[in-house]
């Protein structure tokens, strides 16, 4: 009776421990000529959206762009038409990094990528079939072409699941800012026209805190907007200046102009969205 009673205890533990998370699931690899394409499944959010990653692995030396790749390069572009429950789509973009050569420079990642994706399911408590084809483009001395295409099967409300790989490059996204000090993080503090500079461009006052660093700055607008890599230089009073001129600008736009303003650095990267008064250029 001892024996049984014991039994009865150990199957009870068992059933009542807590169950451990499992690997997530994942596509099957699209490969192309010198990278290879696949999707990684993340738990559930608390908001009931999907959390999926689109993983891309490139030969050694290779690299792929962002959203903005810069002075030369072209961004992936998305396709998830054969998707299925799917209401909404949010991208969001892991901090690049910046490459420099003779022509320019280009801004995406080195090697290997996940760009985490949430998705709003139509029906929360149905199944989601994501499909991509993704239009993207490798380049180690030359650019290469990639198609890539991928499936996967998302259940409803699976939060008992782990994916490391996904998980890390989420915490790679810039996390959203405002203008004003920030205690443990980086901050923008100021962001206008350089009125000082021999040639239009856009003065920013950053601060990071003790231990964090300040390492590139990345602009975008809506057109056609081309920034020069920014000139830093730390002042006595521990913030940062950024200065970057102005390339290039739409014609006739003028006043207060939309910009994403993406800080690269450390603890972590931050991304503010603000409007900035800019003089229409001159001709």
């Amino acid at each position: 009776m001892k024996h049984v009673l014991s039994l009865l205890a150990l199957v009870s533990a068992l059933l009542s421990a807590p169950t451990h998370a499992q690997e997530a699931a994942t596509s099957p690899w699209s490969k192309g000529d010198h990278a290879s394409l696949r999707l990684i499944a993340g738990a559930t959010a608390a908001s009931g959206k999907q959390r999926v990653g689109v993983e891309i692995v490139m030969a050694p030396g290779y690299k792929t762009y962002w959203r903005s790749p810069g002075d030369f390069g072209v961004p992936p572009v998305f396709d998830w038409g054969g998707s299925t429950n799917i209401g909404g789509l949010d991208v969001r973009w892991p901090a690049p990094e910046r490459f420099q050569d003779v022509n320019g420079h280009s801004i995406g990642y080195v090697g290997e990528v996940v760009i985490p994706v949430s998705v709003q399911p139509v029906d929360p408590n149905k199944p989601v079939m994501l499909v991509l084809k993704l239009d993207y483009a490798v380049c180690d001395k030359i650019c290469v072409p990639v198609k890539g295409e991928a499936r996967l099967w998302l259940e409803p409300g699976v939060t008992s699941v782990t994916s490391p790989r996904l998980e890390s490059f989420e915490a790679r996204v810039p996390a959203p800012a405002k203008l004003g000090a920030r205690k443990d993080k980086i901050a923008l503090l100021e962001a206008k026209l350089d009125e000082g500079a021999i040639e239009p461009g856009l003065r920013l006052v950053l601060q990071a805190p003790p231990e964090g660093k300040i390492e590139d700055v990345f602009i975008e607008g809506a057109g056609m907007w081309s920034f020069g890599k920014p000139t830093l230089s730390q002042q006595p009073d521990g913030t940062t200046v950024a200065l970057l001129r102005i390339i290039d600008q739409p014609k006739g736009v003028a006043g207060p102009v939309p910009f994403i303003i993406t800080v690269r650095g450390k603890p972590g990267a931050i991304e503010a969205r603000l409007e900035l008064d800019i003089p229409a250029a001159k001709p």
